[in-house]
């Protein structure tokens, strides 16, 4: 245990040198599951983003890095870091390629039942982004609380994940710039493929749903529906998702795009 406990350190230590920042949307699969104690979780995501701003396109290229550690049966901590690239930018705003702040999350299991015929797992979650780096905004976080619940019947799979932000909380000013209601549904199927050992093939249907409402302006929803697909093993993953925007409530100057996300799990 002493060994892993300080690989998740060292690791988290190299991710949190350059930053982080990843939303909760995308692949949510086994969100109300914590892993084994003493394992660790590594999990590297390629996004490609595509927005819009009046005429004018907004295509950024997001590389989400998180590390997860079973510091008990119960109880999961998880460093999450991400590097932004702007690959086109034809509007007016500021968007410079970095690392963004670190996030740092802990997951607790609120409740746990296995049988012969389904599995079902609750946990709950909390967190918050820092401002570690020169560009950050001083005394300025991005705390988040949520619940997450899994469901496993037979081959089938049922992940909840729910989540509220306070996007960039000013201790200063008591106050954040928006508050943020994220929730997730994902749904896939176990397949077993014939000739291929220890390798199973997931096909997922994601569903997402984004409401901001911001201190300034109008609020506005933002949906996703998203089809994916995951190859699993018992120590690695490998997932895509494409996820099709659905602006049912546009009041924002920003119009939300389609995005594709790429990505490896690994467990150690």
């Amino acid at each position: 245990m002493r060994n892993k406990a300080f690989s998740f350190v060292l690791l988290a230590a190299i991710l949190c040198s350059f930053g982080l920042q990843s939303k909760a949307e995308g692949i949510s699969v086994d969100a109300g599951l914590t892993p084994a104690q003493d394992r660790i979780i590594l999990r590297l995501q390629y996004r490609n983003i595509l927005n819009r701003i009046g005429s004018n396109d907004l295509l950024v290229h997001m590389t989400p890095m998180v590390v997860a550690y079973g510091l008990t049966p119960d109880i999961t901590v998880m460093l999450r870091n991400s590097y932004r690239a702007v690959g086109k930018n034809e509007t007016m705003m500021e968007m410079n390629n970095r690392w963004m702040d670190p996030f740092l999350m802990g997951k607790v299991k609120l409740y746990r039942r296995n049988t012969r015929e389904y599995s079902l797992g609750v946990a709950g979650f909390a967190g918050t982004t820092f401002p570690v780096f020169n560009s950050s905004v001083s005394k300025t976080f991005s705390p988040v609380i949520g619940v997450n619940a899994s469901y496993r019947p037979g081959l089938w799979s049922f992940d909840l994940n729910n989540a509220y932000e306070w996007v960039s909380y000013n201790t200063e000013d008591n106050q954040a710039a928006a508050n943020q209601l994220q929730m997730n549904l994902a749904i896939s199927r176990n397949i077993f493929l014939p000739g291929i050992e220890n390798w199973i093939l997931s096909p997922v249907q994601e569903f997402s749903l984004v409401n901001n409402n911001p201190t300034s302006g109008k609020s506005d929803f933002v949906g996703y529906i998203s089809p994916g697909v995951q190859f699993v093993s018992p120590h690695l993953k490998i997932e895509g998702l494409y996820q099709i925007a659905v602006n049912s409530s546009q009041t924002s100057e920003i119009e939300y795009g389609n995005r594709l996300i790429v990505g490896l799990r690994l467990m150690f």
